[in-house]
């Protein structure tokens, strides 16, 4: 028997979703084109990494530098923070869609 996202796709798929519809997770990518990131089932959108940056930010300030396992939590939080930022530079997102653009 199909587990329970096998059968959701499979019905979106007999609906007219089409390409929205895949038969199973597919690898995470990025649509620079739009900045959303598509990636375990997920859409997440620019307001949703907004949020995300804003989350690890808070909770980065609450480490306190001089322990060194909640220092070692601060620079983890850090690196999501300017990871999220990288993805929304816009010069990065041209040459992400650079990259998507087919050549030939």
């Amino acid at each position: 028997m199909a587990d329970r996202s096998d059968l959701i796709n499979q019905l979106a798929a007999s609906m007219g979703a089409g390409q929205f519809a895949t038969k199973t997770l597919e690898e995470a990518r990025f649509d620079a084109e739009t900045g959303t990131l598509y990636c375990n089932g997920m859409v997440i959108s620019k307001s949703i990494a907004d949020k995300a940056i804003q989350h690890f930010e808070m909770l980065e300030k609450k480490c306190d530098a001089s322990n060194s396992s909640q220092r070692e939590m601060a620079m983890i939080y850090r690196c999501a923070v300017e990871s999220i930022k990288l993805m929304q530079n816009p010069k990065i997102k041209a040459i992400m869609k650079q990259e998507a653009t087919p050549k030939g």
